[in-house]
């Protein structure tokens, strides 16, 4: 930047730093998120699940004051056992969706998938029909006798394949404090067969929803590392954990992943032998799309339309597949939790014009002193 060394270039300049401080103060104070658009086929609004609670619903819910959960108990809709999770009263961001669903109770976008290698079947939570992967065939676990219940802090949904394989799907709320609280995914299968081992694969798509933003930007965390907008994936992530957020710069609220078993968590969380930060699409070119496999092509996660999913892999090819020998059971877990961002004050009228002197003061002050 020049700086002219005259009294009324000065003046000039000191005018123009007060229109660009104003300008940007009414931004911020004015500004106000858009809403998403509903993107599945079957939307339910927050009046028509008043409704549906009147009348006998089709989810489950769990609230802890911190954290709310939904799960699907009933087969027809978009898949029993698919799940949603929202912010509770008692939390700082107060009643915001932290996936796609989560403040109106409405499940669906967000779902389990199990692979079964011997005999080349991904079971899928969902009833959208995603893509099966080469060589594989898709089988909605609505047709294998799903049972959802409460059982203290946890909704448990239970499967039993046609391998007699018994899912066992676990959302729960742990913790009772916002320091403490947190949401954990637990799946567990274990191999009811007398005969036959099998080899498995776990997938769990997570639809990230920042408030009403659809679209984040996501961050390695432990090491930590910059922000990034576009999909990646790692094989396997070598972070602790990992951080999503609507705007880096202005964010409503920061999601946590915790990705490893180091943090003393109680089950501790399983690492993923790949983790993906891709596209949650819904024409066929995101991960909701396919039922397991899925390859990023680099698609922008942030901006109009954008729309950002979390997708975690435990078992993802024969090479690693998890093992089960008749009559043994192995389980995957993952963490989700939200804290606010840093504190923005809030100002009256008054604080604004003495934050504007102020800040007009300090580039007066500045600019003096090259004089």
């Amino acid at each position: 930047m020049i700086y002219m060394y005259t009294n009324e270039p000065n003046k000039k300049l000191t005018s123009a730093m007060l229109i660009v401080i104003t300008s940007l103060l009414i931004v911020l104070v004015f500004t106000v998120p858009a809403f998403a658009a509903t993107k599945l086929d079957d939307p339910v609004s927050e009046d028509i699940t008043v409704m549906l609670t009147a009348a006998g619903k089709y989810t489950t819910d769990l609230d802890n004051g911190i954290y709310s959960v939904s799960v699907q108990d009933a087969t027809g809709h978009y898949g029993e056992g698919t799940y949603t999770v929202a912010t509770s009263n008692g939390h700082p961001v107060t009643n915001k969706n932290v996936l796609y669903g989560g403040v109106d109770r409405d499940p669906g976008s967000t779902y389990l998938t199990v692979r079964v290698y011997e005999t080349g079947k991904e079971y899928v939570s969902t009833t959208s029909g995603p893509a099966p992967s080469m060589g594989y065939t898709v089988f909605a676990l609505d047709d294998y006798h799903p049972y959802t219940a409460l059982i203290g802090n946890e909704i448990r949904t239970i499967w039993t394949t046609e391998e007699c394989l018994l899912i066992d799907q676990t959302v729960a709320v742990e913790g009772s404090t916002l320091a403490d609280s947190m949401v954990r995914v637990t799946t567990c299968i274990t191999n009811t067969n007398d005969t036959s081992n099998m080899s498995v694969g776990v997938r769990y798509v997570w639809d990230l929803m920042i408030c009403d933003t659809d679209g984040s930007w996501f961050a390695e965390r432990l090491p930590d590392r910059d922000w990034i907008d576009t999909e990646c994936e790692w094989v396997p992530p070598t972070f602790g954990r990992y951080a999503a957020t609507n705007d880096p710069n202005g964010s409503t609220f920061i999601a946590w992943g915790n990705l490893t078993g180091s943090d003393a968590l109680v089950p501790p969380a399983t690492t993923p032998c790949r983790l993906q930060f891709v596209a949650w699409g819904s024409s066929g070119d995101g991960v909701f799309d396919h039922a397991f496999d899925y390859t990023p092509s680099g698609q922008a996660l942030v901006g109009s339309g954008s729309d950002s999913a979390i997708a975690y892999y435990w078992g993802c090819n024969e090479t690693n597949a998890m093992m089960l020998s008749p009559g043994e059971s192995v389980s995957v877990t993952q963490y989700l939790h939200v804290t606010p961002p840093l504190p923005v004050p809030n100002l009256t009228p008054i604080g604004i014009a003495v934050l504007i002197g102020l800040l007009a003061f300090i580039g007066a002050g500045a600019i003096a002193k090259r004089r």
